[in-house]
């Protein structure tokens, strides 16, 4: 996905999150400080965990081709070799779940296999 794309998708997911918690308050009228804070930090957290997702894919080292260099194993130093896509999920500090289709590499030399960082 390219820029502009997401950064449209990004106003709507905003927009949303505003039209949400507006529409939220009106069916929770005597809803509490703490209540009105816990609803907020759940729309915002879904929404920061889907710019992370985004940005986090628009990282030249999710693809080791346009990275222009092979990462190395962090234990040996000596470089990956490539072994395809694979799903890596992980868990923002909000409490989101992210799944992220990475290349996913494994050492020759001493067989440990991993994501690379970006």
């Amino acid at each position: 996905m390219n820029t502009p794309e997401l950064e449209k998708n990004w106003k709507v997911m905003g927009d949303e999150a505003i039209s949400g918690m507006l529409e939220w308050r009106q069916q929770h009228p005597h809803a509490t400080f703490r209540e009105i804070e816990t609803e907020v930090d759940e729309r915002l957290a879904a929404m920061r965990a889907r710019m992370l997702s985004d940005t986090a894919m628009m990282s030249k080292a999710a693809e080791w081709e346009t990275a222009g260099n092979v990462p190395v194993c962090p234990e040996c130093g000596t470089k990956l070799e490539k072994k395809g896509k694979r799903k890596r999920h992980l868990q923002t500090r909000g409490g989101q779940e992210i799944e992220l289709n990475r290349e996913y590499g494994v050492c020759p030399k001493c067989g440990e296999g991993i994501f690379p960082p970006g």
